[in-house]
């Protein structure tokens, strides 16, 4: 289990990853062929598209479109390429190894800023709205122990040490939310010591006491419930309702300006797993949990369709400008991670 101290602000670490972004795209893109390969298999022309392998709760939609035969019924096969790391996934897709990938607003509109010229095509997970009352399908909880120091933000405003909290990877959904958090509980930023480390060892860490707050998704809620020494001190949907839990399907721009029917196909058919999983979301999480090997109590909630919606966009990047991941001068605009080329494919 590997820490890390947050020795940089959010704007060096921005600046730096813009750097490293722009590296990667100024040197790696061409050396992969954007077209798609189209196979011929009973009679049938499918499209392949690549993505890495996944392992957490972004998988489950690819699990239910496999199972139900989605992406059969639109000529799509998915060629699953090992796993990516996060900080590489960019990279990857603007290198050809990945077609498609999955990311929060922010995440593009930080490797826009940095050169990378990627863009969001259809929503995928979103906040349920508030009648379904299963928290098990939001998107994050912010999880302390039950017999530790920390039982109500204030504790944590009051502590006389750093807190530790536990994310997936920064400048994403995990530092974005619990700014606005921080903010509204008036707890300066430096109060809190980010540690780096996948779902599952956060959830391990709060229990063996190695970092004071899990930040767990999905997937990993089930082993918070079954261990039971978990507070839950708040839930994405409490700190910004439906666009708490903005995700996004992207590709690079050059894929996309020469892929666009392959695209149209991807997202009706991911699309309709989505749906289909928020309709059957016990056996969901019966497949997904057979698929990664981990308990899962529920998956995330889904939109109906694929329309990215330009003031939840925009949500992201001015908080993304407030929290210093994104300078205050930057010209990346809604316009420049989205496009609504497909917003009606999602509809089939």
């Amino acid at each position: 289990m590997t820490k890390k101290k947050r020795t940089m602000n959010a704007a060096a670490l921005a600046a730096l990853a813009a750097v490293l972004l722009g590296c990667v795209f100024f040197t790696s893109c061409g050396k992969k062929t954007k077209t798609v390969t189209q196979i011929e298999e009973g009679g049938k022309t499918y499209y392949q598209i690549k993505t890495w392998s996944r392992s957490d709760c972004t998988d489950a939609p690819f699990i239910v479109a496999e199972k139900m035969g989605f992406f059969e019924e639109e000529g799509i096969k998915v060629v699953y390429t090992g796993e990516t790391q996060p900080p590489q996934r960019i990279a990857s897709i603007l290198n050809g190894d990945n077609d498609v990938g999955t990311a929060h607003p922010n995440t593009l509109a930080i490797a826009r800023e940095g050169g990378a010229p990627v863009r969001g095509v259809a929503r995928s997970i979103i906040e349920p709205p508030n009648e379904i009352t299963d928290v098990h399908l939001q998107h994050m909880w912010w999880v302390t122990r039950k017999d530790g120091p920390y039982q109500s933000w204030e504790d944590i405003r009051n502590s006389p040490r750093p807190v530790k909290m536990q994310l997936l990877l920064r400048n994403a959904c995990i530092d974005f939310l619990s700014d606005i958090v921080l903010e509204k509980y008036n707890i300066p930023k430096d109060k809190i010591e980010y540690i780096t480390m996948p779902d599952i060892e956060g959830v391990l860490a709060l229990k063996e006491g190695l970092v004071d707050i899990a930040t767990p998704h999905p997937p990993f809620f089930a082993t918070i419930d079954e261990w039971g020494g978990g507070t839950t001190l708040i839930t994405s949907r409490e700190i910004a309702g439906e666009q708490a839990g903005t995700y996004l399907y992207y590709f690079a721009d050059d894929f996309i300006a020469i892929n666009q029917e392959a695209i149209k196909r991807f997202v009706a058919a991911i699309k309709k797993a989505e749906r289909w999983a928020n309709e059957n979301p016990e056996q969901t999480a019966k497949w997904t949990e057979e698929a990664i090997g981990i308990p899962v109590r529920a998956n995330h909630y889904y939109a109906d369709n694929a329309r990215i919606y330009d003031d939840q966009i925009d949500y992201w990047i001015q908080g993304s400008i407030k929290s210093g991941a994104l300078p205050a001068g930057t010209k990346v605009t809604v316009s420049d991670i989205i496009t609504h080329e497909f917003d009606q494919a999602g509809d089939r």
